[in-house]
């Protein structure tokens, strides 16, 4: 016979796997392109990455993100473009990167 699962069992069962969830989704979200230095997202102007940024949903809760900073670094000698954000719904915090392309003179 399979034991009975008393609500504070089955309550935390469902945390832990909201948990594992979370985790997955902010892997997938450092995997992506703009997830980290190693794979800024290629843009044509400095312009637009306050604007795509917060285009971008949080990963764990779908929610909007405010970018809190938007610096420029060197990272592995190339200039990057960090834009670190901060979700509005459930706080919390993470980079998307950007590299800016060049496109030449008209």
């Amino acid at each position: 016979m399979a034991k009975k699962t008393r609500p504070r069992g089955q309550r935390r069962e469902t945390e832990r796997t909201l948990g594992k969830l979370a985790k997955a989704r902010q892997r997938l979200f450092e995997l992506e392109l703009g997830g980290s230095a190693e794979r800024p997202l290629p843009v044509v102007s400095a312009a637009v990455v306050e604007a795509h940024a917060e285009s971008v949903p949080c990963p764990l809760c779908e929610g909007k993100h405010e970018v809190v900073e938007h610096v420029a670094v060197t990272r592995f000698g190339i200039r990057l473009r960090e834009a670190r954000l901060r979700c509005r719904q459930c706080g919390t915090t993470r980079s998307l990167w950007f590299r800016i392309n060049d496109v030449g003179p008209n």
